[in-house]
């Protein structure tokens, strides 16, 4: 699962931000914005953006996942100068090298747009945002049109039992007060 802050096209897939250096061969420290690095296993290739709005690409010589972040080893990254020169940046790769989603598996900016029903089959709303640094909560914008606010729910699978990406839909439990 991924969630983005950011506008990608369907060709980008968030990789991370830039965190430290690690050691002095120019390995960088990178905080994932994914909750699998398992997706991470055949990337070649990726983008770097600073916040100076510089852009490049590079050849990836490793990825290795490490105490919950990713330490990326770049061809053109040489020593632990070059890799500090990056601290910030935003890492990205092509969604197409990234593995392939296994039929439980989504991506989180999918889920927005994606019709809410109760088990019991009534409409409730729309997802509208992921909120939470791992996507802890669904945004949902309620179909009742006397409420004009948003509604938060936990996205946990005793909540959120059904999400069909698919068929477009999501089925939540619909707790007491859940809504209110």
């Amino acid at each position: 699962m991924s969630q983005s802050t950011n506008t990608l096209s369907d060709a980008d897939f968030k990789v991370g931000r830039v965190i430290g250096a690690s050691g002095l061969k120019g390995v960088l420290k990178v905080r994932l914005e994914t909750n699998n690095p398992d997706l991470l296993s055949a990337v070649k290739s990726v983008s770097i953006a600073t916040a100076a709005g510089a852009k490049s690409n590079h050849r990836v010589e490793c990825m290795k996942y490490e105490k919950r972040h990713m330490l990326v080893k770049l061809e053109d990254v040489c020593d632990r100068t070059q890799a500090e020169k990056l601290l910030g940046a935003f890492i990205t790769t092509e969604r197409k090298q990234i593995r392939d989603l296994q039929e439980d598996e989504f991506w989180m900016r999918d889920l927005v747009g994606l019709d809410v029903f109760s088990t019991a089959g009534e409409k409730l709303g729309t997802i509208c945002d992921i909120v939470g640094e791992s996507g802890e909560f669904l945004e949902m914008k309620c179909t009742n049109p006397e409420k004009t606010d948003t509604v938060l729910i936990p996205f946990v699978r005793a909540i959120v039992p059904v999400v069909d990406v698919k068929d477009k839909r999501i089925e939540i439990v619909n707790l007491p007060g859940l809504l209110d």
